[in-house]
């Protein structure tokens, strides 16, 4: 590939944001485009990228080498039509990353869930063993001075393989781990079976002598783990798991657990992080570090200092009495296992500001969404955040809104922002706990109703 001019459509994404980066580290001139000036084409831009906000036909010259695309990307797009009069070089974001780590000792971590925090765990564990490895999470980590890739010169890669269009499937990991299967990207996936049989090409693509590191505690995982023919680990709350989760205890903020497999019980593994889906994601992380050989002192003092990924439950405010959360949390599986987790760790009310991600997701899911969220003791329910979607007729939050009133929720669905957050000031009492959940831009909600809170004391 020429050494030149590479060009990424949507070059603000997660995903494409870190690869962007890569290239500007190695000396490649970068540019792209994206709808919106954001902290991360901020940063972009500050390291050398050429940034143009919209997308258009001029911002594609005969000078650009290579052109990076994902599949939100659609056909009719002007700057993908000037690079095909041109005949510039094609590629996809999944094709391109490929071509980056797969040479390497790859560690590829994939889910329906947890995905980012368990590959950020991993990478900050390689990276205190000294390892020096190369890293392409799929969020904002501030141990990756707040990027989401980390650029080591080691043997050792560790990649988010995101299963949206299919794209994990032009990875050839070392080691593959599967967090967890569940129905979701029914826009892309026929149903639940299908998604399965990806996962099950994903592991089977995996490089001859690889490890298989899964949840023994999923169904849907263990129902084609043994047509892999590779080296195999389970881990789990199950009796039946290899690495088995034993004595767990959610106190102060904290988890406190311990691991045992055949031999011996690795005791006293503390995580500064709530929910018992997070002893999962590092007991995955634990079983990396067995395969690596690095020592179990590491592993755990690894884990005891790690911080979570920005919006990964992420702990926004905590003065007087008042804790704010922020939480990416957009499947009705995630909603669970977070809300759970904020419940195990405080006695006092439980309120959730949640804003519904992608029309055909409250479509599929609005009945699941309704159950999960009847954990919190109060849910302020925002509209739905498209992305990438247009309105689906009849499809809108009050699916979950009446769905909730059968479940006796104290639900109330709020159109305007700024009565959202009057409504959590008014109220406001010692012991609150608030977590402002989705994936859409609830995020901004929550840094205005921290800074309110910070601006009050």
């Amino acid at each position: 590939m020429s050494k030149e001019n590479i060009y990424f459509i949507g070059i603000g994404g997660i995903g494409m944001s870190g690869l962007a980066e890569y290239y500007l580290r190695n000396g490649y001139n970068v540019s792209g485009s994206d709808m919106t000036e954001t902290h991360i084409t901020q940063r972009l831009a500050g390291l050398g990228a050429k940034i143009f906000y919209g997308h258009s036909a001029i911002n594609i010259t005969s000078q650009i080498d290579t052109v990076v695309y994902t599949s939100a990307v659609k056909p009719d797009n002007s700057e993908m039509i000037k690079a095909e009069e041109l005949g510039i070089r094609k590629v996809r974001r999944a094709e391109m990353l490929g071509e980056i780590v797969n040479d390497k000792y790859l560690i590829a971590i994939s889910g329906t869930h947890g995905k980012t925090t368990t590959t950020a765990m991993i990478g900050k564990l390689l990276v205190d063993a000294g390892l020096d490895p190369l890293i392409f999470v799929g969020g904002n980590v501030q141990l990756f001075d707040g990027g989401a890739s980390r650029f080591g010169s080691g043997k050792y890669a560790v990649v988010e393989a995101d299963e949206y269009d299919r794209s994990f499937l032009a990875l050839r990991p070392d080691i593959a781990i599967v967090t967890n299967i569940d129905a979701d990207h029914l826009d892309i996936y026929k149903d639940l079976d299908d998604i399965k049989e990806t996962f099950r090409q994903f592991c089977d693509r995996s490089k001859y002598g690889a490890y298989m590191i899964y949840c023994g505690d999923d169904e849907n995982i263990k129902s084609f783990m043994n047509t892999i023919n590779r080296e195999k680990i389970s881990y789990g709350y199950d009796e039946k798991n290899y690495l088995k989760i034993v004595d767990y205890k959610a106190e102060n903020n904290a988890l406190n657990f311990s691991i045992l497999n055949s031999h011996r019980s690795y005791d006293n593994v503390v995580l500064n992080m709530a929910g018992s889906h997070n002893a999962l994601n590092s007991t995955a992380c634990f079983a990396v570090s067995k395969v690596l050989e690095i020592p179990f002192d590491k592993y755990r003092e690894s884990i005891n200092s790690f911080k979570t990924v920005d919006r990964r439950l992420q702990l926004k405010f905590d003065a007087n009495g008042v804790k704010v959360y922020d939480d990416y949390s957009h499947h009705p599986v995630e909603v669970t296992a977070s809300l759970k987790g904020l419940k195990e760790m405080g006695t006092g009310r439980l309120k959730t500001v949640f804003q519904p991600h992608l029309f055909t997701r409250t479509r599929d899911f609005y009945n699941e969404f309704a159950q999960a969220l009847a954990i919190s003791d109060e849910v302020l329910l925002m509209d739905i955040y498209p992305a990438r979607e247009k309105p689906i007729e009849g499809i809108t939050s009050e699916l979950i809104l009446n769905e909730a009133m059968n479940h006796n929720k104290n639900m109330k669905l709020v159109h305007e922002s700024r009565d959202i957050l009057a409504w959590l000031i008014n109220d406001l009492k010692p012991g609150d706990i608030i977590v402002f959940q989705g994936a859409g831009d609830v995020t901004n909600l929550c840094n205005e109703f921290v800074n309110i809170l910070k601006n009050s004391n």
